[in-house]
């Protein structure tokens, strides 16, 4: 029996770094959905798998490659109606991703619209500067496409002294929209 005990915890264990690297699945984010698209009815959500031809494209937009817990991405479809008797329609699709600034992990959730732009940008878990929270340094983002820069000095604005981060917040950014255009697009 002892034998068991110890080969189910070394298998824990063993399991824990894959655990924690995709916590973004662990649980329903509700709140966290709600925040990114207040007027969603509901939301659906796909759990993906990049394929080689898709990592490999997203990869090349980037250039750099995609941390392993991109490889998997949950994204969740904003669900909405324009009134009571209208269809139900998927109006945007949401992602969390998580970026690496000065302060360490920051969590964000993305929304990407139809039209394959970023919509909106929030930070959620992190140890950054307040200012990079602000509404004014997030708007930057929205109506961003994938083919445009996302880089700090130039098409966006950093708070002074939080250039590292900043970055790191738009090269996330754009990671998220990369992945949910090439998940998306039409074949």
């Amino acid at each position: 029996m002892k034998t068991i005990y110890s080969l189910m915890l070394l298998l824990l264990i063993s399991l824990s770094p894959y655990i924690s690297s995709y916590g973004h699945d662990l649980v329903w984010p509700g709140e966290k959905l709600k925040s990114l698209f207040p007027t969603a009815e509901s939301f659906e959500q796909k759990n993906l798998f990049l394929s080689d031809e898709q990592r490999k494209n997203i990869e090349s937009a980037l250039g750099s490659r995609l941390p392993e817990e991109d490889l998997q991405p949950s994204i969740y479809l904003a669900v909405v109606r324009s009134g009571p008797d209208a269809p139900r329609k998927k109006a945007a699709a949401i992602m969390f991703i998580d970026a690496y600034g000065k302060g360490g992990k920051i969590e964000m959730g993305i929304v990407v619209s139809g039209r394959s732009e970023l919509m909106k940008i929030l930070i959620f878990e992190n140890r950054e500067a307040e200012n990079l929270r602000q509404p004014a340094f997030l708007a930057q983002f929205s109506g961003k496409k994938a083919g445009e820069p996302f880089k700090t000095g130039e098409d966006i604005t950093s708070p002074a002294r939080e250039e590292k981060s900043a970055q790191a917040i738009a090269s996330g950014a754009k990671r998220g929209l990369l992945i949910i255009n090439e998940v998306f697009k039409k074949k």
